[in-house]
């Protein structure tokens, strides 16, 4: 019986601690969620999961375009098109390119009412030139400190990160690193975000011109229409094509400098190791679709066929099987 009761004194103890190490994330937000976004057009589950973030689809969204790099932005600006699409009624559109009219309590007022903010695409310079150090980037903080959401796709992603990708201030999308761009907004420390990786052959990128410069920065990328969905410091990947990670603790994709993660992994931004991957319990495992790909992959290039340039391999082999009469129910005769 007393040992009985130690045991509840000490799991009484213990358990502050344990809430507030959970209640403490590293490297995402103590409360609220962040979504980030490669570009692209976005599917409904993207949208839908901020929506739900932001309270709902009666919750007001802020919506800015600053990065599109146009001096006026209406209310009807093009951005708002896709989340009134989607089923969000309360879009208001927050736009400047004064410093000293973003760092104005006038302007900045309106996010204290909002549920989520999001970034749209265009050249992140616009909107550290504007925004950074003003109220109205605290502004941006709050809403997720009372448990909102801040997102953003493009350049509206990459400003999400404490180190700013590709924000040198000019088009020129090659260069990487820039002295004085190289703060983000920071809504996930310590990490740096590229985007449109697969889409514009950006995959070697970071690993090439950002880790090996700031070893201890995590990389993270997404492809079009991919989302890093973050909640503390689980992130979970939303979309239709793949998140990858560069300087992570799990071993990287064979002969890549990144690991590759799929639609509804889930990997913590932290510890930097995979928590779950989808596939973990499908009947279809890697080695079968492996070997798909294998067979596949001869019979293509014996007809002088080559495969998709940038196609995953699972994407490549559903392709192969979809053109190939017969191969679904012989597909599913050998999973089921």
């Amino acid at each position: 019986m007393v040992v009985v009761r130690r045991a509840a004194v000490a799991a009484m103890l213990i358990a502050p601690s344990v809430l507030v190490a959970q209640a403490a994330p590293k490297v995402g937000p103590p409360r609220g969620t962040v979504v980030v976004v490669g570009g692209g057009s976005m599917g409904p589950e993207i949208y839908s999961r901020f929506i739900a973030a932001a309270g709902g689809p009666d919750a007001l969204i802020i919506d800015v375009p600053t990065a599109g790099g146009d001096s006026v932005y209406n209310q009807n600006a093009p951005g708002t098109r896709g989340w009134r699409q989607a089923g969000a009624k309360n879009i208001y559109v927050l736009h400047t390119k004064d410093k000293k009219l973003a760092d104005s309590d006038s302007f900045a007022a309106i996010l204290k009412k909002a549920g989520g903010v999001w970034f749209e695409g265009g050249r992140q310079f616009h909107l550290v030139n504007s925004y950074a150090g003003t109220k109205t980037e605290q502004g941006f903080h709050d809403v997720l400190a009372r448990g909102g959401v801040v997102g953003g796709s493009s350049a509206g992603a990459s400003i999400i990160g404490d180190f700013l990708v590709r924000g040198a201030p000019s088009n020129d999308n090659f260069i990487m690193d820039h002295p004085q761009f190289e703060k983000g907004f920071a809504f996930l420390r310590n990490v740096g975000i590229d985007q449109h990786v697969v889409a514009r052959e950006r995959l070697p990128d970071l690993a090439d011109s950002i880790m090996p410069k700031y070893p201890d920065l995590l990389g993270i990328s997404e492809d079009e229409g991919t989302a890093w969905v973050v909640n503390g410091d689980t992130a979970t990947i939303v979309g239709r094509n793949k998140a990858f990670v560069y300087g992570g603790k799990d071993a990287t994709d064979p002969r890549k400098p990144f690991l590759t993660l799929y639609p509804g992994d889930t990997y913590n931004l932290a510890t930097r190791r995979v928590m779950r991957r989808a596939s973990d319990g499908s009947p279809v495992t890697a080695r079968f679709v492996d070997s798909l790909h294998t067979r596949f992959a001869a019979s293509h290039w014996k007809s002088g066929r080559n495969p998709p340039a940038g196609g995953t391999r699972i994407s490549w082999v559903v392709e192969a099987i979809s053109r190939t009469p017969g191969m679904w129910p012989r597909f599913f005769s050998k999973v089921l």
